[in-house]
Order: C-alpha cells, then sequence, then structure tokens
C-alpha cells in the first residue's frame, strides 16, 4: 500500500478505535465548547446538559410541555441580532468583510432546513403553517436565533487537503494542524412557544463546528461545516417531536471518513 495512504487510514482507524473505547474522550477533544448566553433567551439560567435525551448544549423543558399537544408547527424568521462578537483569531480571515450579508443569507437557509425536515417527516407529526396569522392553540411556534457565526478559515482547509500530497513526514503533521485550525462554529438560542397561551414551554442552545475528517473537503468554502450543521439539528428537532422522552436523540458524529 502507499504509505500515504496508509497512513491516512492508520489516522482513521487509530481515530475510531478511540471512539468506541473513549466516547468521553472524543467529546472532550472534539467537541465544541458551548456559547456563552447572548441574550436572546429571557431565562437561560433555566437550561443544563441533558445528554441522556437531547444532543444539544443547554436545554429546559416545561414539566407540563409535550409535542404530541400540538399538530400544527409554526417557524418564525430566524433572529440575527444577537450574533457575538468574534475573537481575534476569528477575525482573521478575509471573508469578514461579508459577514453581515452571510448572517442574513444563513439565517434564511436555517429556517428553511427546519421546515423542509419538519414537512418531510415520514410520520407528518405537524402541519406546518408559513402565515404567521394562522397561529392557533394547537400551534407550537419555533423562535430561533443564530448567535455564532465564524467562517471556516478556507485558505486554511485548502492548505489540510494539499498537505496531503507532500512527503508523509511533512504532510501529516501539516494537514492535522490544519485541519484543526479551519474550522469556524455556528451557535443557536432557540424557544418553543404555545400557539395559544404565548406561554415559553421549552429553550435549548447548542454550539457546533462540525465533524473532524481526515481529508475535509467541506473546509475548503467557508460555511461548509456550517450548511450540515443546520440539516443536523432540524433532523434532531423531528427525531426529538417524534420520540418519548426518555429515548436518547444522539448529538451529531464527532468525526466521519467522508470527506464531504
Amino acid at each position: 500500500m502507499n504509505p500515504k495512504v496508509k497512513a491516512i487510514w492508520l489516522c482513521a482507524v487509530f481515530v475510531l478505535a478511540s471512539c468506541k473505547t473513549t466516547g468521553k474522550l472524543e467529546e472532550k477533544v472534539l467537541a465544541a465548547s458551548p456559547a456563552p448566553d447572548a441574550g436572546y433567551l429571557e431565562n437561560p439560567r433555566k437550561m443544563s446538559p441533558h445528554p441522556e435525551r437531547d444532543p444539544f448544549d443547554r436545554v429546559w423543558v416545561s414539566p407540563t410541555f409535550d409535542w404530541n399537544r400540538y399538530r400544527k408547527l409554526y417557524v418564525a424568521a430566524v433572529d440575527t441580532r444577537h450574533v457575538l462578537a468574534m475573537s481575534l483569531w476569528e477575525r482573521m480571515n478575509v471573508r469578514t468583510i461579508d459577514v453581515k450579508q452571510d448572517i442574513a443569507e444563513l439565517a434564511v437557509e436555517f429556517r428553511d432546513d427546519i421546515v423542509k425536515s419538519f414537512r418531510d417527516d415520514p410520520k407528518h407529526h405537524f402541519e406546518v403553517l408559513e402565515d404567521a396569522s394562522a397561529v392557533d392553540a394547537e400551534t407550537l411556534v419555533v423562535e430561533t436565533a443564530l448567535v455564532e457565526l465564524v467562517p471556516n478559515k478556507a485558505e486554511l482547509g485548502i492548505l489540510a487537503v494539499a498537505a496531503w500530497a507532500a512527503p508523509v513526514e511533512i504532510g501529516i503533521p501539516a494537514a492535522t494542524v490544519a485541519a484543526f485550525a479551519d474550522q469556524g462554529s455556528v451557535a443557536f438560542e432557540m424557544r418553543a412557544r404555545d400557539g395559544g397561551t404565548g406561554e415559553i414551554v421549552a429553550m435549548g442552545a447548542d454550539r457546533e463546528i462540525g465533524p473532524m475528517r481526515v481529508v475535509d473537503v467541506r473546509a475548503m468554502t467557508w460555511y461548509g461545516n456550517v450548511h450540515e450543521i443546520f440539516v443536523d439539528w432540524s433532523e434532531q428537532l423531528v427525531e426529538l417531536s417524534n420520540t418519548p422522552s426518555d429515548v436518547r436523540v444522539k448529538h451529531s458524529a464527532y468525526f466521519t471518513l467522508l470527506p464531504w
């Protein structure tokens, strides 16, 4: 076997083996740290981690909340007024000149992904409404804010992929360092309201950086991981709505062999 290909697969096998035997270690090393409160939620201190059920960093659910109480769903436009300021390292990215426009476009994409996931749900749990005036006591209203959006450092993503073409002793260390450094991040805060009373019945918050890849093609674009994360979040919401409260909805993968 080509030494370079062998090295890549040995690296992948090592990580996968670690995933099976040391899941907690994998989470600590590859998981994104929670985002600070952005001010979108009125009582964020109510939230706490519940990994036995929820895939998000922190959640709060009213003791009386039941997904099955509702047969309609309305997804409000995603709020973009609470995006946290980026750090100096995060601002060292030429893409930051267009971030405001990016945030607006990605907010629309996130809402569209949530709507699509619920509409495509084979169980057809909800009638998804487009008109806010149709919200009634049978409607669950989902309100979401993007609170962090840091683009991938696409130039490092390109470097990470290109590094595998270098000699093994140079390419593997360079690709590994670049792979850890190139990833951006995205975070949301979310609440669900009873359409009849306006009462907040659930809240959640999460921050993700996308799965670690040996060869990361998604990192070669500014928001490749963000598009993937939006879909994961949307599908996790659907799974939460369709499963009993004692069923664990798994967190998105921390590592994948797929390059895209």
